[in-house]
């Protein structure tokens, strides 16, 4: 003790225990509430709701793919405007993390649907589901490889993985970034994917069995350099 001062030792909870981690992190609820208010506000405002990117042609891909009398999740569903072309005959779960675009969809079409945020941990079974489907849903999680490994879990032994994302590095973007723009102006968009890195991501968990695209005039030319888009089908390892 110095003259006239007492000095208390103050007992700080290390930010790494359990009690610290309470105290310093919000809990998964209030992190998915404010996930779901921020892209509502994102879909509202890009005029996102209702209409998708070459709906026709993906749609009609996908259910082909996936035939008949399966049990599929639609990840990243919103409000269902893709999801409506594969119910019939099939027993659809749309999960997304807009809580606004999911009742909607929910409404619409009249489908199981579930709420989360499902870049880390997809709340389903080990081996539950017959197919996934992730269009334009890649691009927005932080962690691909985590979700991917989610995702071959809940999948049956060679189950079906379908999908999409943007193709970043078409010739197009290729020049916008030569002229000093961003080579991909969309703020939700974490990762920016090409043929390869897609393929990297893909292969880890899975059997690529076609790799097309559905947007792009001269895509039949290349699908890295014309292809606007990038669209999977896969075959579950396990």
């Amino acid at each position: 003790m110095l003259k006239g001062v007492m000095l208390v030792e103050e007992k700080n909870e290390p930010i790494h225990s359990e009690s610290g981690l309470k105290n310093k992190q919000p809990n998964l609820d209030t992190r998915t509430g404010i996930l779901s208010d921020f892209y509502s506000q994102h879909h509202f405002s890009g005029n996102r709701r209702n209409q998708s990117i070459s709906e026709e042609r993906r749609s009609q891909k996908f259910k082909e793919w996936m035939g008949k009398d399966k049990k599929v999740l639609d990840l990243g569903c919103r409000d269902g405007i893709l999801t409506r072309h594969f119910i019939d005959q099939n027993e659809v779960t749309g999960m997304d993390i807009d809580k606004m675009a999911l009742e909607d969809c929910k409404n619409n079409l009249g489908i199981e649907t579930k709420w989360a945020d499902f870049s880390l941990q997809i709340p389903l079974p080990t081996s539950s589901l017959d197919v996934v489907v992730a269009g334009e849903t890649l691009e927005h999680l932080p962690y691909p490889a985590i979700t991917i490994a989610e995702i071959s879990r809940i999948l049956i032994p060679e189950g079906l993985f379908i999908g999409s994302v943007p193709n970043s590095y078409h010739l197009k973007n290729r020049l916008r970034v030569l002229k000093g723009n961003l080579i991909d102006n969309d703020q939700t968009h974490l990762r920016a994917y090409n043929v390869m890195l897609l393929r990297q991501y893909l292969e880890k968990n899975f059997v690529i069995e076609e790799l097309i695209s559905c947007r792009g005039r001269s895509a039949f030319l290349s699908i890295s350099w014309f292809g606007r888009d990038l669209v999977w089908k896969c075959r579950n390892k396990k």
